[in-house]
């Protein structure tokens, strides 16, 4: 029989609540059925209100927080954890967690996110282009294009405290990473870090035991955070180039740092039917699955998975995406979705008008994800995946 570890999971939260931060919580709750997990979590909009914005002690913090290793030192003591699993610890923790991990000879497990130990603002993207020129780990390129936060300073901060990170060998002293998609697991390995201590291990969606019926409505629904790698852009010029009929409309449900610039956009390209719906809580989301066609994710970063694809399928719902990054190895095009060339609007526009122009096909493909779902991104083969990953780190562990 496996063993029973104690696990901590390790991560700060980012300013704004996202993706990666849901699927901090969903993991840790689907592992308590193989381990114990318990939680050590830092808040930057906490940390940032503790200092007062103090800029010197917020440095001081980001490279070397003492606070945090004392604090971790007396979780372990109380917790004898086998395991720390951590998600992210920028910029509040600071890299002293890996040390702190190395030196009382914890196992680390890595669980991969984004690309943040190769770029600087994580996504491989430079002012909505595509760019790598960093991951070698040469970081001047990011610092010369500031391209975090617009800053020159605050890219210079962030390239120095991965390279601290990448300096004491994380990449080899980790005792497992966890990517969330073949495309992500390549990227990383060809960057440097081990292959073979890379599993992948795809995120689960739980389903209802059936779809929704299919939607009357002409709309595609884009659920997700306003913020430039998601395309949210490149989605308002592809509408705007439909000639949209009667009732179609984009919406896009959403909050986030590009709204008031894409709110702007659509007028100024004079993108008809396009609503703006702002935040919505995940408890009113299925009135809008219930009013839309189908869903668009139109991203222009190296997307390492997309859960709303998951959350589309799950409703019963196609899916359309640009081909880019791991979405390809998730939607089967013109099966249960359809994909477009990236950073071309009239690309994702054809995509879009042949899903509004074609509802029983949308209502096939939208039946197909959901089974795929079903079969393939359940909770079931994800604990079987993860159950073997952590037998692997364990029998390593002394009894």
């Amino acid at each position: 029989m496996a063993r029973r570890l104690k696990i901590l999971q390790i991560f700060n939260r980012y300013m704004q609540y996202g993706g990666e931060e849901g699927s901090v919580y969903r993991i840790g709750d689907a592992m308590q059925s193989i381990h114990d997990v318990e939680y050590f979590l830092t808040s930057t909009e906490s940390w940032i209100a503790r200092r007062g914005g103090n800029r010197i002690a917020m440095l001081a913090d980001t490279f070397a927080n003492l606070e945090i290793v004392r604090r971790l030192r007396r979780y372990q003591k109380i917790g004898r954890f086998n395991v720390w699993q951590i998600h992210n610890v920028i910029p509040t923790m600071s890299p002293l967690v890996y040390r702190e991990a190395f030196r009382a000879n914890i196992p680390v497990v890595h669980y991969l996110h984004n690309y943040r130990l190769f770029c600087a603002n994580g996504f491989f993207l430079n002012h909505g282009e595509p760019c790598m020129r960093c991951a070698g780990g040469n970081f001047l390129p990011a610092v010369q294009t500031a391209c975090w936060r617009n800053s020159r300073l605050n890219s210079g901060l962030m390239s120095a405290v991965i390279l601290e990170m990448r300096a004491f060998g994380l990449f080899e002293k980790t005792a497992a990473w966890i990517s969330i998609s073949q495309r992500q697991k390549d990227i990383h390995a060809s960057w440097g870090i081990p292959r073979e201590k890379i599993e992948v291990i795809p995120h689960f969606y739980e389903a209802g035991e059936s779809p929704l019926p299919p939607g009357s409505s002409e709309s595609i629904l884009f659920l997700g955070r306003l913020s430039s790698e998601k395309g949210v852009a490149q989605l308002i010029e592809a509408w705007s180039l439909l000639k949209t009929r009667g009732k179609q409309r984009l919406i896009i449900a959403g909050d986030g740092p590009e709204r008031a610039a894409l709110e702007r956009l659509a007028q100024k390209l004079d993108a008809k039917n396009v609503e703006f719906r702002g935040f919505i809580d995940r408890n009113e989301q299925t009135a809008l699955w219930r009013e839309s066609r189908a869903s668009v994710v139109p991203s222009i970063w190296e997307e390492p998975f997309g859960m709303v694809v998951l959350e589309a399928w799950s409703k019963g719902r196609a899916v359309i995406a640009n081909r880019i990054g791991a979405l390809p190895e998730i939607i089967d095009h013109g099966v249960n979705g359809l994909l477009a060339q990236p950073f071309s609007p009239e690309a994702l526009a054809s995509q879009m008008d042949e899903m509004l122009r074609n509802p029983d096909r949308a209502s096939q493909m939208g039946l197909e994800g959901y089974n795929k779902l079903k079969s393939r991104y359940n909770r079931e083969e994800w604990v079987l995946k993860l159950r073997n990953l952590y037998h692997k780190v364990g029998n390593e562990l002394p009894l």
